[in-house]
């Protein structure tokens, strides 16, 4: 078995969930851990980056990852998604969010520019730990939502897991592999990651660590999938491509 452990669904028709299943059929790939998509254009994604294009913050398309999960459950697992800046409320909808059958929570830092150090991520984390579900999150280039937060963070709440996106700050971060030897409960997500760096997490860490996820629709989930095929056999590539994700969202 192959799992997706992160792409993004999307309203539009260039992140469908019929486009996904498509190129997950195409590559092969069994399952897939969603994320709500369409927050931003991610074809345009250098020009949010260097702030070129605004960024909105729209409303946050959980209801479509939940209604995929739904209808598929044997397909699909879901991530649900929040904004910080809504404080208790956001915490609080996340909670019901898992007790209606979502398996984690996701981040978007990107979107909602908030600091990973924050009041409301705070209680967010203990909230993971405590209904025993992963948090998701990508760093960016600001203080706030870099990965020495994202270390920081990970050592404050041992009791719950972090998935660390993209293999840290693009496109070779050391740091994110250094952490995540540090730390037990963090793991990185290799969608996006460049092959030398997805070499060098494997030959510090090994692929107990490491969680696959291609990113969809930015990359194809065959493309991401190639790059740990060309690293990996036998049950190390299990690992990385099925066993490690379904142990933290079964």
């Amino acid at each position: 078995m192959i799992v997706d452990g992160h792409a993004h669904v999307t309203e539009d028709g260039y992140g469908s969930p019929e486009l996904l299943a498509a190129q997950m059929a195409q590559a092969n790939i069994d399952r897939a851990v969603l994320v709500p998509g369409g927050m931003i254009d991610v074809r345009k994604m250098t020009r949010y980056i260097t702030g070129g294009e605004p960024i909105h913050a729209p409303a946050i398309p959980n209801q479509l990852v939940e209604r995929l999960i739904r209808q598929r459950p044997e397909k699909f697992l879901g991530f649900y998604c929040v904004n910080p800046h809504e404080g208790d409320a956001a915490v609080a909808e996340f909670e019901l969010a898992v007790r209606r059958g979502f398996r984690g929570l996701k981040l978007a830092p990107l979107v909602h520019r908030f600091s990973l150090t924050s009041r409301t991520v705070l209680d967010l984390a203990a909230a993971c730990g405590a209904l025993g579900v992963p948090l998701y999150t990508h760093v960016v280039y600001h203080p706030g939502a870099c990965t020495e937060k994202m270390g920081l963070l990970a050592g404050q709440f041992s009791g719950t897991v972090f998935i660390l996106g993209h293999m840290g700050f693009g496109p070779a971060d050391m740091d994110a592999i250094e952490l995540a030897a540090r730390h037990d409960n963090l793991f990185l997500e290799t969608s996006g990651g460049s092959y030398l760096i997805l070499k060098a997490a494997l030959e510090r860490l090994g692929p107990g660590k490491l969680i696959f996820g291609s990113e969809f629709p930015l990359h194809h989930p065959q493309v991401e999938l190639e790059k740990l095929d060309l690293l990996l056999r036998g049950p190390a590539f299990e690992q990385v491509t099925s066993t490690n994700m379904l142990a933290l969202v079964a």
